[in-house]
């Protein structure tokens, strides 16, 4: 989980892009292209992916809801870290709490 800082920071580099580049508005791709930039270069990194080929790369929330899928319905390959098993079991309880989630 990221932390208040990091949250933060990311949503004030969010906010310059969709205030400076109008292509970010309508495209979550070119905006998390466009952050992933930023971030690289605020860290002196320099990276090179043409965004033709970044925008065939599948979307974050998809590589994240199909990791989720393995692991969690069916079992597969757990996660080796304790600490990252204890935070993901302690955010899917809050969302669970929060949204009444699997409760009648």
């Amino acid at each position: 989980m990221e932390t208040k800082e990091e949250l933060e920071t990311t949503r004030k580099i969010v906010e310059e892009l969709l205030r400076d580049d109008i292509l970010c508005r309508n495209s979550d791709k070119w905006l998390v292209f466009r952050v992933l930039e930023k971030i690289c270069q605020t860290n002196g990194v320099k990276i090179f992916v043409p965004f033709n080929l970044f925008e065939r790369f599948p979307a974050y929330e998809s590589i994240s809801r199909i990791r989720r899928k393995i692991q969690n319905d069916e079992k597969k390959f757990p996660p080796t870290d304790p600490v990252i098993m204890a935070k993901r079991a302690a955010k899917e309880r809050r969302f669970r709490k929060e949204f009444k989630y699997g409760q009648t």
